[in-house]
């Protein structure tokens, strides 16, 4: 005899010594039984879709609540990053811009200096 509930041959038992469930009797073969055929997950492709996305492969295996919570993880650690990058890009843009300026400061007055001078040798007056 065969169990009605995962297909194990029980032979002449009562009881199915793989799942516990009740034998019926009848002497069925395993062909005569509702059989569902599930096929296998590849571990590559599973992998693949995690790197390209993660929690992707979680939800290819079969596992949506986790590969879920997963993608929101990552929502989130990559939203945080971003603020933390464009954090710094705030503190170190004033830096630059503020570093910029100065020395853009120190070139105007060196040139300022020059025209001024130059306007005093040739005219005897001041320029401004």
């Amino acid at each position: 005899m065969y169990c009605s509930k995962c297909g194990n041959d029980t032979g002449d038992e009562p009881f199915c010594n793989k799942c516990g469930n009740k034998v019926d009797g009848t002497g069925g073969s395993p062909q005569s039984q509702n059989v569902v055929y599930v096929r296998e997950k590849s571990e590559g492709l599973a992998a693949v879709l995690s790197v390209l996305w993660p929690g992707l492969g979680q939800i290819y295996v079969g596992m949506i609540g986790r590969g879920l919570l997963i993608m929101l993880a990552g929502i989130m650690i990559a939203f945080m990053s971003f603020l933390i990058v464009f954090s710094i890009f705030l503190v170190f843009v004033p830096m630059i811009l503020g570093a910029v300026f100065w020395i853009w400061n120190i070139f105007d007055a060196y040139k300022l200096a020059q025209e001024y001078n130059r306007v005093l040798k040739s005219t005897g007056n001041r320029p401004w």
